[in-house]
């Protein structure tokens, strides 16, 4: 078994949910980053939470397989209801994966170059995660 890989942090502000993702994940980070993301989903009620804000400003996709499991937490998210997803920090192949994972689905996706560039269309979010204060 290897080590778990990379860093992430989970906020929930009903109808939204902030996660945060820094450094390189392998497989087992994502896993473990899904895991514990269900386990919080499950204080909710199903269409509680339809918003989701994710930072990839200081995220590393390094791996296929790490790659893959983003693209399944992200799928779940879909299944789970979501209507709106907002991704902040976006680079070429960010953009590239996320335009290829949401192109045959009907959830809003936005993205923003930076923290600064969400808060500026969503002020009211100031503070909902601690990442989210420049």
């Amino acid at each position: 078994m290897f080590t778990i890989h990379g860093q992430w942090q989970i906020d929930i502000t009903p109808p939204n949910v902030f996660v945060n993702l820094v450094g390189a994940f392998n497989c087992e980070g994502m896993t473990a980053l899904e895991q514990e993301a269900r386990q919080k989903w499950l204080n909710y009620n199903p269409g509680q939470l339809y918003g989701a804000v994710i930072n990839l400003s200081q995220f590393e996709m390094t791996t296929s397989d790490s790659i893959e499991a983003l693209k399944d937490y992200f799928s779940d998210m879909e299944k789970r209801g979501y209507r709106r997803i907002d991704y902040i920090g976006i680079d070429a192949l960010s953009r590239k994966i996320i335009n290829e994972l949401w192109s045959q689905s009907d959830i809003q996706v936005q993205l923003y170059l930076d923290v600064a560039a969400y808060l500026s269309q969503h002020p009211s979010h100031r503070g909902a995660a601690e990442w989210l204060t420049e």
